[in-house]
């Protein structure tokens, strides 16, 4: 796990900004943050990039415990980046501003060039180079600012309304670039945004702030659920009106309709599963594959479709191809029910 907080409170001017039960964010995962003004997006990003410390509650990154030990802290920044919704590039050329992380990091010049070069060219801004920062418009400057992040090479990368006040080519040039370093360089994203249509498009994941509170969903894999045989243990569900699945029967609701999502990430292909584990054992072929950094992310057509990825030396030690019929299992962990409350 990317991210852990339980029991997260942030207090300002007397006012309780974050009040956070529990959050768990996933390794190499796309996380849009939604919620009105105030809500405490901006709060949340800070303290998830070290630059905030919350005033009670428990965090972990990667499995350790977030201590408050600036030393530690200062390690832990060099391996989270923030761009802010308004970045300040300083005085001097582009190359200049990108360099800037490199540097503070004491990379050799040499490989601070290539860096540089290879940033700017992610981000289509390697015309630029030499050019005068502050005579950069503002979708170019936001663009100038995620390469400067990203030649740090961090392992996640937070943005804060990163399309905010910039034109609509500019838009879809970010949007896309955080979609590129999603799936070649496996690099965990955090965006806020006030745009449904960003968080439908590019995110794995919601997370939506309101009074301090958080909740999360699926964005992209929310199912609508209707009862067809209710059991004693396990009781059967169609999703979408085209596949059917058994769900706890004390884990769902006793209204005839209702939403659920299903975590992607947890799908597997399947090949042993152990007496203890509990779940949906499907059908599906195989419509898509996509080699990304150390995985294979696979698309299965299940009646609906599934998204997922598996290890590269899973895959080399059993091939799966287009067009190939194969076995998915969904274990209950994976399912989560939302009230149709419409």
């Amino acid at each position: 796990m990317l991210y852990e907080m339980t029991a997260v409170e942030k207090i300002l001017g007397g006012r309780k900004i974050l009040d956070i039960a529990s959050l768990a964010i996933r390794c190499g995962r796309i996380y849009s943050l939604t919620g009105p003004n105030g809500a405490g997006k901006t709060t949340l990003l800070k303290i998830l990039a070290f630059l905030d410390k919350p005033n009670a509650g428990a965090m972990h990154f990667c499995s350790q415990k977030v201590s408050n030990n600036e030393k530690d802290l200062l390690e832990l920044r060099r391996q989270v980046v923030l761009v802010d919704q308004s970045p300040l590039l300083f005085t001097g050329t582009v190359a200049k501003n990108v360099e800037f992380g490199l540097r503070m990091r004491k990379i050799g010049s040499t490989e601070r060039r290539q860096r540089v070069f290879e940033a700017l060219k992610l981000v289509g801004m390697d015309g630029f180079i030499e050019a005068e920062a502050h005579k950069l418009s503002g979708g170019e400057t936001k663009r100038v600012a995620l390469a400067r992040a990203l030649a740090v090479r961090p392992r996640v990368l937070l943005c804060d309304e990163p399309t905010a006040n910039v034109d609509s080519e500019n838009q879809r040039i970010i949007l896309d670039i955080l979609a590129e370093i999603n799936r070649t360089e496996n690099t965990s994203i955090i965006f806020s945004t006030h745009y449904l249509s960003q968080e439908e498009e590019l995110a794995h994941h919601c997370l939506h702030l309101e009074h301090g509170k958080i909740s999360e969903c699926a964005t992209d894999k929310v199912y609508h659920a209707e009862l067809l045989e209710r059991g004693e243990k396990r009781s059967t569900y169609r999703l979408a009106e085209q596949l059917n699945i058994s769900l706890p029967a004390a884990s769902v609701p006793v209204s005839q309709h209702f939403f659920l999502t299903i975590d992607q990430g947890e799908i597997s292909i399947l090949e042993e599963i152990s007496a203890d584990q509990t779940g949906n054992r499907l059908h599906g072929r195989v419509t898509g594959t996509v080699e990304e950094k150390g995985l294979i992310r696979l698309q299965v057509d299940a009646g609906i479709s599934f998204n997922f990825s598996i290890s590269s030396e899973m895959y080399r030690a059993r091939p799966v191809l287009v067009g190939e019929s194969v076995t998915l299992w969904i274990p209950d962990e994976a399912v989560r029910c939302i009230p149709d409350t419409v």
